[in-house]
Protein backbone atom coordinates (compact mmCIF):
# COMPACT_ATOMS: atom_id res chain seq x y z
CA UNK A 1 0.00 0.00 0.00
CA UNK A 2 3.03 2.61 0.25
CA UNK A 3 3.61 2.65 -3.03
CA UNK A 4 -0.12 3.49 -3.69
CA UNK A 5 0.33 6.04 -0.91
CA UNK A 6 3.22 7.53 -2.21
CA UNK A 7 2.05 7.98 -5.75
CA UNK A 8 -1.37 9.32 -4.75
CA UNK A 9 -0.02 11.82 -2.62
CA UNK A 10 3.02 13.03 -5.36
CA UNK A 11 -0.28 13.01 -8.11
CA UNK A 12 -2.48 15.57 -5.24
CA UNK A 13 0.48 17.98 -5.41
CA UNK A 14 0.48 17.56 -9.02
CA UNK A 15 3.70 16.17 -9.42
CA UNK A 16 3.26 13.38 -12.39
CA UNK A 17 7.67 13.11 -12.66
CA UNK A 18 8.14 12.18 -8.95
CA UNK A 19 5.30 9.76 -9.13
CA UNK A 20 6.84 8.30 -12.13
CA UNK A 21 9.99 7.82 -10.71
CA UNK A 22 8.49 6.16 -7.81
CA UNK A 23 6.66 3.69 -10.46
CA UNK A 24 9.92 3.04 -12.64
CA UNK A 25 11.87 2.21 -9.57
CA UNK A 26 9.27 0.12 -8.07
CA UNK A 27 9.81 -3.75 -8.01
CA UNK A 28 6.80 -4.42 -6.25
CA UNK A 29 4.42 -6.37 -8.98
CA UNK A 30 1.61 -6.26 -6.38
CA UNK A 31 1.82 -2.64 -5.24
CA UNK A 32 1.72 -2.01 -9.03
CA UNK A 33 -1.32 -3.80 -9.88
CA UNK A 34 -2.98 -2.52 -6.46
CA UNK A 35 -1.96 0.89 -7.93
CA UNK A 36 -3.21 0.28 -11.60
CA UNK A 37 -6.25 -0.82 -10.00
CA UNK A 38 -6.72 2.28 -8.36
CA UNK A 39 -6.11 4.66 -11.00
CA UNK A 40 -7.99 2.85 -13.51
CA UNK A 41 -11.21 2.40 -11.44
CA UNK A 42 -11.21 5.36 -9.29
CA UNK A 43 -10.76 8.67 -11.84
CA UNK A 44 -8.14 9.97 -10.09
CA UNK A 45 -6.77 13.50 -11.48
CA UNK A 46 -3.85 13.20 -13.03
CA UNK A 47 -3.35 9.73 -13.32
CA UNK A 48 -4.11 8.51 -17.00
CA UNK A 49 -0.27 10.20 -17.40
CA UNK A 50 0.69 7.40 -15.38
CA UNK A 51 -1.02 4.17 -16.38
CA UNK A 52 1.28 4.02 -19.11
CA UNK A 53 4.27 3.74 -16.95
CA UNK A 54 2.97 1.05 -14.54
CA UNK A 55 2.04 -1.47 -17.31
CA UNK A 56 5.62 -0.93 -18.97
CA UNK A 57 7.38 -1.72 -15.65
CA UNK A 58 5.00 -4.14 -14.76
CA UNK A 59 5.83 -6.16 -17.83
CA UNK A 60 9.65 -5.72 -17.20
CA UNK A 61 9.16 -7.43 -13.55
CA UNK A 62 7.56 -10.33 -15.53
CA UNK A 63 8.68 -13.22 -15.30
CA UNK A 64 10.74 -14.53 -17.81
CA UNK A 65 9.18 -17.72 -19.57
CA UNK A 66 11.55 -20.39 -20.16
Amino acid sequence: MTLTVDVLDRLHAEDVATATHLVQRSADGAALIELLEMLWSVGIPRAQPLIGPVLERLSQLRPLQG
